[in-house]
């Protein structure tokens, strides 16, 4: 299936709002592995129940084969009859001078029937993701056309056929296996020792990305991950998967310039009316400022150069707006100034961030103790706070001098004065700023940092 089939079919299929903005056929990678296990058939229930009433008869005295015929109305020829001797096998009943007894572990099958075994030898499949190392089931045939060239590596180094690839992770195997087999059978131990196939595999993706189908529509772009088959089979799996922690890698396939989404997104048209939401009190408005487009680009470099102790940057992109003010954040820096930076709008929405930018952003994060990233989205994933997504807040706050608070986007307009621009307003605060500071603190959970 190409791109325009890919369109057309999902083209119809549009959320309300929205429409399909690029479509990125990509390589996910996978490892395949098989080992030996062995498993615990356990008998139907209705045979359990056979065992059963074998034993509770002979315990109740009817102990040879013609006593049993007897109660239990067979004929001494019956097939069944033979599950006794399976039982013998089993450890649950002996039989001595033809007379049959139950065994304590006979007894311990009345109280759990699970303690009977039917084990078997047989060999486990299922697959790796190579990027979450997750253990997943296995798909039969993983189709993947060698002339895809947007291919993300996978992330398992481990050599082929290397046991360490399994290590601690016995329990994942088992309950995979359970799934697998609907609770028919479980493992008991797995030859970890000596892996029976061991392979790097791909399988092709339609990475599918929507926005707003007008600049006058308030909502955030997202993204879905779907089979490359006829059907498109949404991944919900790797949506989730991909949208919060490899945004940057699947938007760096991306052939296109950007356009329509930058211009959303860079010219401030994409402005949540909650944006400015400033709740002053009257007799703390004493030298609070209006400031303009231009004035408020001015005053974020003026922030950044002047800054002493720490300043916050609070912006739901990263673009490449965000380059020009890399060397004085780098040079504030230097100086052991504390820098947070804390962005991300949405986990769906892969296109918030230009990739080079962030990837220049993240050498600071990696070279300064003091410069604080901090990707919402991922954070709340791995915090306790539920009821946030992303932010839509775009705020600076400088030492203990002002907050700036608006709907200027800092770290994505890339205009220059003289431009034609959409209208932007910021106010400039400069009361109540430690308790902004403890605010957003509190209100995102980095009271650690």
């Amino acid at each position: 299936m190409n791109k325009q089939d890919v369109f057309k079919k999902l083209n119809s299929e549009c959320p309300s709002g929205y429409k399909i903005n690029e479509i990125i056929k990509f390589a996910y990678p996978f490892r395949r592995i098989r080992v030996e296990v062995t498993v615990n058939k356990n008998p139907e229930n209705s045979m359990l129940q056979i065992y059963t009433v074998f034993i509770r008869s002979i315990i109740s005295g009817y102990n040879t084969n013609i006593k049993i015929c007897k109660f239990l109305g067979l004929q001494d020829d019956d097939f069944i009859l033979k599950e006794l001797y399976h039982l013998r096998e089993e450890g649950c009943l002996e039989l001595i001078s033809g007379e049959w007894m139950v065994t304590e572990h006979g007894k311990e099958f009345l109280e759990n029937n699970k303690v009977l075994q039917v084990l078997e030898n047989e060999q486990y499949e299922f697959l790796i993701d190579g990027l979450t190392n997750t253990i997943l089931s296995k798909t039969e045939k993983l189709y993947h056309n060698d002339s895809t060239d947007k291919k993300i590596e996978t992330l398992i180094k481990t050599p082929i056929k290397d046991p360490s690839i399994l290590e601690n992770r016995s329990e994942e195997i088992r309950d995979l296996y359970n799934i697998d087999n609907q609770g028919k059978s479980y493992i008991v131990s797995i030859d970890k020792s000596e892996i029976k196939f061991d392979k790097n595999e791909y399988n092709d993706f339609y990475l599918i990305e929507y926005i707003p189908q007008s600049t006058m529509i308030l909502g955030d772009p997202y993204i879905e991950v779907r089979w490359d088959n006829k059907d498109l089979m949404l991944d919900k799996r790797l949506t989730d998967s991909l949208s919060p922690e490899y945004p940057e890698l699947v938007y760096g396939f991306s052939e296109s310039d950007r356009f329509e989404i930058n211009k959303m997104e860079e010219n401030g048209q994409l402005v949540n009316e909650n944006d400015i939401n400033m709740e002053i009190d009257s007799d703390n408005q004493k030298g609070i400022e209006t400031l303009t487009v231009w004035q408020t680009q001015a005053k974020f470099e003026e922030a950044l150069k002047s800054v002493k102790e720490k300043i916050l940057i609070e912006s739901p992109w990263i673009k490449k707006a965000t380059l020009k003010y890399i060397p004085l954040m780098e040079k504030a820096l230097e100086h052991d100034v504390e820098i947070y930076l804390i962005y991300g709008i949405k986990k769906y929405a892969i296109s918030d961030n230009d990739f080079n930018t962030l990837n220049e952003i993240k050498k600071l994060d990696k070279e300064y103790e003091n410069f604080h990233l901090i990707h919402l989205p991922t954070h709340f994933l791995n915090s306790q706070i539920n009821n946030l997504s992303g932010t839509h807040r775009k705020l600076i706050i400088k030492d203990a001098d002002y907050y700036l608070q608006g709907s200027y986007n800092f770290l994505s307009f890339n205009k220059q004065e003289g431009e034609k621009v959409s209208n932007e307003e910021t106010i400039l605060i400069p009361n109540g700023v430690k308790e902004k500071w403890k605010q957003v603190f509190k209100e995102y959970g980095l009271n650690k940092l």
